[in-house]
């Protein structure tokens, strides 16, 4: 059966502040010290947050010089935010930090970061839904009292977009109703650029894979709610989404039936949320969340031509009112 899926749901991601202070506590009180903030997240993957899974452990690169933007001395090099470095008065500093889950590190081949142009890269990255990658880059910091200098201030950005699937069905009292082999094939692996100066983030890559998701025993989650929604996953951002294939397996049991069906939708962004992020585009920092009904009449293997039926609703990471907070996004197919 051929459907068109609408777009459940997104919501811009927005900041959330952090009052633990991470300090690296070194004599003299000359050590470079961070404060770190990271955008809050859902609670469906292991995910980073400043409140439940804050995050405590991050990789810094750091470069200094006489003026900014010409950094030419380096000190963090892909190290722990604990690592003893101390400033230089009358010094100009940038940094670059990212932690691939809570202190996850990636090695060299696999982020690097340009101090002068204010770009981080991850190079051929594929998601995991233990591992949140999130970064970010500090503004120009100007060193004058290496005594009393302040920690420096990193906001940090989710990487990654977020996907999920909510199903729906009014014949929960009659059947057992389960989902199975749910899965889209869509750009699995890329390279990310993160740029300080327009505040974007740009994954490129061309190589597709599925994203497999754990099926469903019963829709009607033995409670009889009638509503299920799938686990969700950590997606590469990209765009024309409306081209992806979504598939998965519907099989209803009960009464002494079994029947399945076999289900191919597109992933189509519905027209009355379009405009809270790019439209047809995965972008970082949002969930993405696809729902359905589905009945016994429309796993009917006779019925070809039947059509399920989706509607909108706004499933938001945090309420936010100001939509111009966070990244903007350009993708590459």
């Amino acid at each position: 059966m051929k459907t068109n899926l609408f777009l459940l749901g997104m919501a811009v991601a927005a900041f959330s502040s952090c009052t633990n202070e991470e300090v690296t506590d070194v004599a003299q009180n000359r050590a470079i010290k961070f404060n770190q903030f990271v955008e809050n997240n859902t609670r469906e993957v292991t995910e980073l947050d400043n409140n439940n899974n804050p995050l405590n452990s991050f990789y810094v690169f750091g470069w200094f010089g006489d003026t900014t933007g010409n950094y030419d001395d380096q000190i963090f090099n892909n190290e722990l935010r604990t690592t003893s470095y101390y400033w230089v008065a009358d010094k100009n500093y940038i940094f670059g930090a990212y932690a691939n889950g809570n202190g996850g590190q990636l090695n060299s081949s696999e982020v690097s970061f340009k101090a002068n142009d204010g770009i981080l890269t991850f190079s051929n990255y594929t998601p995991n839904d233990a591992k949140d990658l999130v970064a970010a880059i500090s503004e120009n910091v100007e060193c004058k009292d290496v005594v009393n200098q302040g920690p420096v201030s990193l906001n940090f950005q989710h990487m990654l977009s977020q996907v999920k699937f909510t199903f729906n069905t009014t014949d929960g009292d009659e059947y057992t109703l389960s989902i199975s082999d749910l899965k889209f094939k869509a750009l699995h692996t890329a390279t990310c650029t993160y740029t300080k100066a327009n505040n974007t983030i740009v994954w490129t890559g061309s190589t597709h894979n599925d994203y497999l998701y754990v099926d469903i025993e019963d829709v009607a989650d033995g409670a009889k709610n009638y509503t299920v929604s799938s686990e969700s996953k950590l997606v590469i951002p990209q765009a024309d989404t409306d081209n992806l294939k979504v598939t998965f397996t519907a099989t209803i049991t009960g009464a002494g039936l079994e029947k399945n069906a076999n289900f191919e939708a597109t992933l189509e962004v519905n027209e009355n949320i379009a405009g809270i992020s790019d439209a047809n585009t995965w972008m970082p920092g949002y969930r993405y969340n696809y729902t359905a009904t589905i009945n016994g009449d429309n796993i009917d293997p006779n019925l070809e031509n039947q059509k399920i039926k989706f509607t909108p609703t706004v499933e938001p990471w945090q309420d936010a009112t100001d939509t111009s907070v966070g990244p903007q996004i350009s993708v590459v197919p």
